[in-house]
């Protein structure tokens, strides 16, 4: 665990530094998004959390591959974390008119609004009455990083992210990258 927090706090440095510039490339962010939720698969259904693909556009952005799976892993990840046994995590990709959008949602508990305006903080945790995971069952873990790193990804890549939620029925978070 304590090596997990050292680097996901490097990531951090390097990107405040400036050391961690992506590298963009054309990639098709789908195909992107459909490996990562491959692999988040045997993660969720160790948890008896279902994966689905909802809308999958074909879907090239400039990016750096490496970057952009981590983001989704991050995202899957913490919808997988939150979300009960029999609960389901649905990822999509979908092209509007001048963005495309990658969104991750949850059949979670939700975040409570007044916690919504800090998921993105250097070790914001929201509730304390969640518990690390290293200390048992129902406890979610991570030591509130995660967010951290999945919102400088976006605005590395000159796009957004944003995180809406609703008490008791779960939360999204969008990524809108330019065309």
């Amino acid at each position: 665990r304590l090596g997990r927090i050292v680097d996901d706090l490097l990531i951090l440095a390097r990107a405040d530094s400036g050391e961690r510039p992506p590298t963009l490339v054309r990639l098709f962010l789908d195909d992107v998004v459909a490996d990562a939720a491959g692999a988040a698969g045997a993660l969720a259904l160790s948890r008896g959390v279902a994966v689905e693909l909802g809308a999958f556009d074909e879907a090239p952005v400039l990016g750096d591959a490496e970057l952009l799976r981590q983001l989704v892993m991050i995202l899957l990840d913490n919808g997988i974390k939150f979300t009960p046994s029999g609960g389901t995590v649905t990822v999509s990709v979908a092209r509007e008119t001048e963005r495309t959008v990658l969104a991750v949602a949850d059949t979670g508990p939700g975040i409570a609004p007044e916690q919504l305006p800090h998921v993105f903080e250097r070790f914001y945790r929201g509730d304390p009455a969640r518990g690390r995971g290293d200390l048992g069952a129902g406890s979610a873990g991570g030591a509130g990083l995660g967010l951290s790193i999945a919102h400088w990804m976006p605005t590395a890549h000159g796009a957004t992210i944003t995180v809406a939620s609703t008490v008791r029925h779960g939360t999204a978070a969008s990524v809108g990258f330019p065309l």
